[in-house]
């Protein structure tokens, strides 16, 4: 089985969200090596799509905006993501434009897990707030465990 754990941010703010969890389960002792394969990525776009590709399973994390409070961790599999009608990112073309379009090229993995974190604010500059601090350090300690 070949896994891929992805997060996708920015440097502003809260939109850091992804980044913090890949770091969290790095310092958590979660390494990369033979069958896992983990990354951060700066708002990719299409570029996403060949990181999806020959993956048994890939695991995306990413900041959202969906009208929750800053901090609330979303699940989303291959069945609730495409009817899913809120922003999973704030990056022009997102998370979910580039899933759908890797759904048509027939890139998708076999697993698709997207968790999405609620942010406040993604100033530019700005460092992340308590509340998706410790929610990426939840979710990192939830995917290690799924991983074990």
């Amino acid at each position: 089985m070949t896994v891929r754990i992805i997060g996708i941010g920015s440097p502003s703010g809260d939109d850091q969200a992804g980044w913090l969890v890949v770091d969290a389960l790095l310092a958590g002792g979660v390494q990369a090596g033979e069958g896992l394969a983990i990354e951060k990525l700066d708002r990719p776009g299409a570029t996403l799509i060949p990181h999806l590709e020959n993956m048994s399973r890939v695991i995306l994390i990413d900041a959202m905006q969906g009208g929750g409070p800053a901090g609330c961790i979303r699940h989303f599999d291959q069945n609730d993501w495409p009817g899913y009608g809120g922003g999973l990112s704030s990056h022009g073309f997102g998370v979910l434009d580039a899933l759908a379009l890797a759904r048509e090229l027939g890139s998708l993995p076999p697993r698709l897990d997207v968790y999405g974190i609620e942010i406040g604010s993604a100033m530019p500059g700005e460092a992340p707030g308590a509340a998706v601090v410790a929610a990426a350090r939840q979710l990192a300690r939830r995917i290690a465990a799924e991983l074990r």
